[in-house]
């Protein structure tokens, strides 16, 4: 999910910690890093072969906030091929439930980062 805000005049550190601090609470594992003026958040999903990827960009007016599902690369291999060998009933059913769990988190997730936006509106000292 990518969404976007102008105007708001929003610390981005102090937003990218707060988002920090939403995503520990829930019981991911997060690991932070500052890259060409992006700052991104990575989770790790407990039993789950996916993580999270948050990526804030921009500067205190004009800002972006994009969430999305990274795949283990070896992870995504395993169920396609245990498909093919057991007829994937079992599998294809997990898969299901996990794609459904991905999307709860993503969505709760971009509804607390409105919420953040909201509340650090005009955060930023000149």
């Amino acid at each position: 999910m990518y969404t976007t805000w102008v105007g708001k005049n929003v610390d981005l550190d102090l937003l990218t910690s707060t988002l920090e601090v939403y995503l520990k609470e829930k019981g991911f594992k997060v690991k932070e890093k500052l890259q060409d003026k992006k700052r991104i958040i990575t989770c790790k999903i407990p039993q789950m072969s996916k993580n999270i990827a948050i990526v804030v960009e921009g500067d205190p007016q004009n800002f972006s906030v994009e969430a999305s599902f990274v795949t283990d690369k070896l992870a995504s291999l395993i169920p396609h091929v245990m498909y093919s060998l057991f007829g994937g009933g079992y599998f294809l059913l997990n898969e299901i439930k996990m794609r459904e769990i991905s999307s709860n988190i993503e969505k709760d997730f971009m509804v607390f980062a409105e919420h953040a936006v909201f509340k650090l509106a005009n955060s930023m000292k000149s």
